[in-house]
This record gives structure tokens, sequence and C-alpha cells, in this order.
């Protein structure tokens, strides 16, 4: 699977665009397309220019109104009205309410040319119905489209651009559709507005309001989307008639307004598009060459080689936080290989000696001839199996201390009842070695985070090195100084009164297999893994371990010495 996963990256690699330079231009374009079609569904504009052109339209029929009950009203003419259009009452003199419809074209064609718009002047109903006005048709005078007196003068485009034109004219076509879906529910509202409900607003309304008439926004026989005002004409309280007055090209004018937005959205998707390839030089490109490398790490370590992971650091952002990363990563990879094959190298050479000394010993005892020499050349094999079994044991201990520590959980340890119990447990113990231990206990507690049962096998192993090197009736003495006595951590010391350190080995003790020991001292029995296991263990819980010789004089380096020191600082809790 893995080699797979090499491959696709690969593969990937050779495309011109990643997947996640697509995701970077998605994810900018859909917020503008999202804004841009938020502008259709935006109402305030549309409700804005409605308004102010219903206020044009108001003065423009407002102004007729008057005029025309000035103008077009005889009050000398009387027409009868017929009995079946008053319910319940006798022919009588009672005069219907009219306008001279002469009087009403001269007024139109003499006076109003100024105006633009759609002006149409109805008749008073004459019955008493409810409501009064079914058919405005029947009522109409006059219907008029006023213009401003202005010659346009537009060029017409050569024939050979009549393509253009024609495309030009479908896209406009398609803008308008789609301007027109997202005002569909105000257009079924307008729809649903007649002029004979207007009419009959306005002849209901007061003549004492401050805007007189009725308005409404409406569709016209044309389907276009008009602004109107009704407005009765008024001699005292009788009404005569009523002008409506109608302004449209709203939805163009809305369509023009929203088709402006065209060239700056066009403008932020080539700024989105320019941000997500600079996005992609920055991130992707990055992050795909951190893969690559990543591979070639794998394959690497596979046929022992060793590849090298992009430097991005100097970027100072999450890029190059992750390339120290994955370097700091493959360099603590490729040096627990370098230990691991140290460490196999050193297993090797230390199980080997005792084995050629088994297999010396057993080729010598076929052809030893005394009792003495055969006792001599057994007691050579036992030791060396005892060695490495001591070996192995330990080797084991060492090879999975790291995943223990790993896995073992944390806890707060006191350190002065870990140290008692142990030193106690020295006391009670026989064996060839003669050597006191003894603890001075603190008068405080210290407490430092950290396994109880790690912990325990640094004090173990350095107590145990300590006695190997004190000669007999010596003593080993194990201090703890809490934090704040002469550093910030607190400290464990183990001092021993043996021949002390050569100053060259105070750092190569720690390493593994050192078991470079006085004249005198039994071969085999130590693997030498005890103080390097140790550092390991201080080094996971944050802490340092430190070797130096007691001096007879401490102001002179060059002092006899007097025995060794074992410092080990761990941070408190």
């Amino acid at each position: 699977m893995a080699d797979e996963g090499a491959i696709v990256r690969r593969r990937r690699a050779n495309r011109t665009v990643s997947r996640l330079t697509v995701t970077i231009v998605l994810a900018n374009l859909i917020g503008l397309v999202i804004l841009l079609l938020g502008s259709f569904a935006l109402t305030q504009y549309r409700d804005g220019l409605i308004q102010a052109k219903l206020e044009g339209v108001r003065a423009q029929a407002q102004i007729i109104a008057d005029v025309l009950a000035q103008v077009a009203i005889d009050e000398s003419t009387c027409q009868p009205v017929e009995e079946a259009d008053i319910a319940g009452q006798e022919e009588t003199a009672i005069c219907a309410l009219s306008l001279r419809q002469r009087d009403v074209r001269e007024v139109f064609n003499r006076v109003w040319d100024s105006f633009e718009g759609r002006v149409r002047i109805f008749n008073a109903p004459q019955t008493f119905d409810d409501p009064p006005v079914t058919d405005a048709r029947a009522l109409l005078i006059e219907d008029v489209v006023l213009r401003e007196d202005e010659i346009v003068a537009q060029n017409l485009p050569p024939i050979e651009q009549q393509n253009g034109v024609i495309q030009s004219l479908e896209e406009e076509g398609l803008w308008r559709r789609l301007s027109r879906f997202f005002s569909r529910d105000f257009r079924a509202q307008a729809a649903r507005r007649t002029i004979e409900d207007e009419l009959n607003d306005a002849l209901a309304s007061s003549p004492f309001a401050q805007e007189r008439g009725a308005t409404s926004v409406r569709i016209d026989e044309e389907g276009e989307l008009v602004a109107s005002v009704s407005v009765p004409i008024r001699r005292v309280q009788a009404i005569y008639g009523v002008v409506t007055a109608e302004s449209g090209g709203i939805d163009t004018v809305v369509e023009d307004a929203r088709l402006s937005i065209l060239p700056f959205f066009g403008w932020a998707v080539a700024a989105a598009i320019l941000s997500s390839l600079l996005l992609t030089t920055m991130i992707a490109q990055p992050i795909r060459q951190l893969a690559i490398a990543s591979d070639k790490v794998r394959e690497g370590i596979a046929a022992a080689g060793r590849a090298r992971i992009p430097d991005f650091t100097n970027r100072k952002d999450e890029i190059g936080e992750l390339s120290g990363s994955l370097k700091s990563m493959t360099q603590a990879i490729y040096a627990r290989i370098d230990a691991i094959e140290s460490f196999a190298a050193d297993v090797s050479h230390e199980l080997k000696n005792p084995l050629t000394s088994i297999r010396s010993a057993a080729e010598t005892l076929q052809i030893a001839k005394t009792p003495e020499q055969q006792a001599k050349l057994l007691s050579v094999i036992q030791k060396d199996v005892a060695r490495m079994d001591r070996l192995i044991t330990d080797i084991s201990n060492a090879s999975r201390l790291d995943a223990e520590l790993a896995r073992e959980s944390r806890e707060a340890v006191d350190l002065g009842r870990l140290i008692k119990d142990i030193v106690q447990s020295y006391s009670h113990t026989s064996g060839e070695i003669a050597v006191r231990v003894t603890f001075d206990e603190p008068l405080h507690d210290t407490y430092v985070l950290g396994n109880p049962t790690a912990l325990s096998q640094v004090i173990r192993n350095l107590i145990d090195n300590a006695r190997s090197f004190s000669p007999n009736g010596g003593e080993v003495r194990v201090f703890l100084e809490p934090a704040g006595v002469r550093s910030s951590a607190s400290r464990i010391i183990v001092e021993d009164d043996g021949p002390g350190i050569p100053p060259d080995n105070l750092e190569s003790i720690f390493k593994r297999f050192y078991t470079k020991r006085p004249q005198g001292s039994a071969f085999g029995n130590n693997s030498g893994l005890g103080l390097a296991i140790s550092r390991q263990i201080v080094n996971s819980h944050g802490g340092r371990i430190v070797a130096e010789n007691r001096l007879t004089d401490p102001d002179d380096p060059g002092s006899d010495r007097k025995g060794a020191r074992f410092i080990v600082e761990l941070p408190g809790t």
C-alpha cells in the first residue's frame, strides 16, 4: 500500500494542476459567485428605485389632475343618470360627473410635452356598484405616452458585426432571465395587481390626505414592471375622473445596475485566480515536495540510503514549521538507525567474546588430562555462560526501554521515600562486596513527575556501580537536594570511595558496553549497560546525569582522586 501511495504521488507530481490547486481556486470562486448571486436577491436598490419613480410619477399625476380639474370640467353639462344605475331610486335631475374629451386632448397637445411616461385619463364611474370600477377600458378617455423632446442618435454596428450583436442580445436575454428568476416572487405579487384595483383605491382615497390617490407596482400589457399612480380629478368633493400616470423601465435600470457589477466580478475572478496560484506556489507545491521527499526517505531507508527533506524553515510560517518538523523527524530516524546499527555491532562484539571463550574452553576440555584442568575449564565455561546470560538480559532490557518509557504513564514520585526504600533493601542484602549504603534524608519532601519503576532502576544502577568500585568496608553515600538549593531541579547525588574516573572517560562511561574497570576486579560481572540505561531514562524525564571526581583538594583539578560522584538532575512537578 505504501508503494502504491508513492506511485500515486509521483503521478500527481507530473500533473500541471494539483487537486489542492483546484480546491483553492474553487474555494475562492465560490464566495464570489455567492456574492454575485446575492446581488440579484437584494431588493434595497430595486425598492429605492421604485420609490423614487413613484414620487416623480405622483407629482406628475397631481399636476395633470389639478390642471384638468380647472380646464376639462363643464358643470353646465348635465347627463341624466339612468334609474337602473341608482338602485331603488326614480329618475331624477341628478347629473353624471364627466370630463370633456376635447379639452383633455387639448391639454396634452399643448402643455405636457415636457413630461415622460404613460398617462391615461378615466371618467368617473357613473354607477354605485361595489367595486365601482370593474372594466377600466369602458371609462378610458385618453391614453397617451409622453416623452421629452430629445432626439437620441445611435451609431449602428457594421453588417459584419451582426453576429456579435446577436450574441450580445442572447447574453442579455440570459442575464435578464436570471434577474427575473430572483425577482419572481416580487413580479408575481405585482402581476396580481390590476388597473381596476388601483382606480378603486384612488376613488376611495381621502381628499385630505397628504399624498392623494393610490400607488401600485403592476405588470402592464407588455409584461413590463411599471410604477403607477392614480390621482382623482376633484373639484370640491366631486370626482370627475382619474389620472393614471405610469413609468416603466424599472427592469431595465435594475438589470443595467446588476450588469455593471460584471466588470468588477471579472476583476475579482482574476484576482481570485491569481491569489489561488500564489497560494498554490506557497502551499501546495511545498507540501507536494515534502510528500515526495518523505517517500524518498522511506525508500532510502529500505535501500540503506539517505534522502534530504527540503528546507523551508526560512519561511517562518506553518509550512516552515512542517518542514523543520519533518527534517528533525528524519534526522531522529536516521540517528535511531545509526544507534541500532551501532548497538547491533556492539551486541555482536560483546556476545562474541564469551562465545569465543566458551568454544576455546570446550576444545581444550577434550584434551585436558587432569581433573584439576577439566574443573578449571568447566569453571571458565560456567562464568562465560553466566556472563552471556547477564548480557542477554541487559541487552533485552535496553532494547525495549524506549518503548516502555513511551507507553508508561507519569505520576508524582516522592524521591525521598523512593531512595529510602532502595537504600534499606541494600542493608538486608549480603554479598561478596561488603560496602555500606547510606542515605542523608532531607527535611522536606521532594516530588518529581516521572515513572517510579524507571527512576528506581536509575538509583539502583548508580548504587550498584558505586559499590562495584568501592573497596571492602567502604561506603556509598546518597544525597537528595530539593529544587532551589543549588538549581531549579531536584538533585540525586551518589558518591563512592573508589579510585575515581579518569578525566578523559567522564563522558564515555555512559556509552554502551563500557566496562573498563581497575585491576583486580572480577571480569565479566558487568555488562557496561547500566550507566547507558540510566542516562536514557533520565533524558526521557527531561533531566540530565553527569559524572565527576571527588578530589582531595576541590580547588585543585590536578589533586588526587578519592572517589567518584554521579549527579542526577530532574525537573520538579
